[in-house]
């Protein structure tokens, strides 16, 4: 018989190739949604795990902000996982946030609204304070300048004690290491039959940087989370990609 994990109030099957092969069967309730974003072979693994960390350190009512939530795929596993969670999902692209909405429709405790990160202030929210904020996969497509912008706003938005958590690229900036990166591609391609890039130098890896794929050091992170007064650490890091958490003091 299959061993069960308890998430929050539910139990669901959780072999350990469940991350692989993206099937949560029972956590659904019976709705399916395919992960938008397939040929990434770290993300299912690293999604299960910010969902994990949510539901199993978040209270009953505790407010999410989601920056760059897409379809809302990360809302979909929440949602399997507690369903007494209130989540505002931030998205620059309109046609993803009625995807969302209709998704979700009935879920009053879920809100879809339209903002431009790269001019974040502009952003109007439901709620004054949040408990937990996140962002997957969206801040390499900022500047420095607008990672930090980002990172100060979200501090303001989080109650005392709330949580960043950050999933995204980092930058690799020892040309030295380079062929030590390239080997973890190349095995991640052989696992989940695509890879991650696909650059074999690390002259070629520097020459794919542009602003629309401008990942930040790890370093820069812990400066900006420090200014903005929250305190962090590395809490997964599998190859270049990287999760952050970060609390406000």
């Amino acid at each position: 018989m299959q061993e069960e994990n308890t998430v929050g109030w539910k139990k669901f099957p959780h072999p350990p190739e469940v991350w692989i092969k993206r099937q949560y069967p029972q956590i659904f309730n019976g709705i399916h949604m395919d992960d938008p974003i397939k040929s990434h072979p770290t993300r299912a693994e690293q999604l299960d795990i910010i969902a994990t960390v949510i539901t199993e350190t978040s209270s009953p009512g505790d407010r999410i902000l989601d920056l760059g939530c897409g379809t809302g795929y990360l809302e979909h596993l929440l949602w399997g996982m507690r369903e007494d969670l209130a989540v505002t999902g931030v998205d620059i692209n309109p046609d993803s946030l009625a995807s969302a909405a209709k998704r979700f429709a009935g879920r009053s405790a879920y809100h879809w609204i339209a903002g431009d990160l790269r001019m974040v202030d502009a952003i109007t929210l439901p709620h004054n304070d949040y408990q937990l904020v996140v962002t997957c996969l969206t801040f390499h497509d900022l500047t420095n300048g607008e990672k930090q912008a980002v990172i100060d706003w979200a501090s303001a938005k989080l109650s005392t004690g709330g949580v960043f958590l950050l999933l995204d690229r980092i930058r690799l900036v020892e040309p030295t290491l380079f062929a030590l990166q390239v080997a973890l591609w190349n095995r991640l391609e052989r696992i989940h039959g695509f890879g991650m890039r696909s650059e074999g130098t690390f002259n070629a890896y520097e020459a794919n940087i542009a602003p629309n794929n401008n990942p930040a050091r790890l370093d820069d992170y812990c400066v900006w989370f420090k200014a903005s007064k929250m305190k962090s650490q590395v809490l997964h890091l599998h190859g270049n990609i990287v999760i952050i958490a970060a609390c406000k003091e």
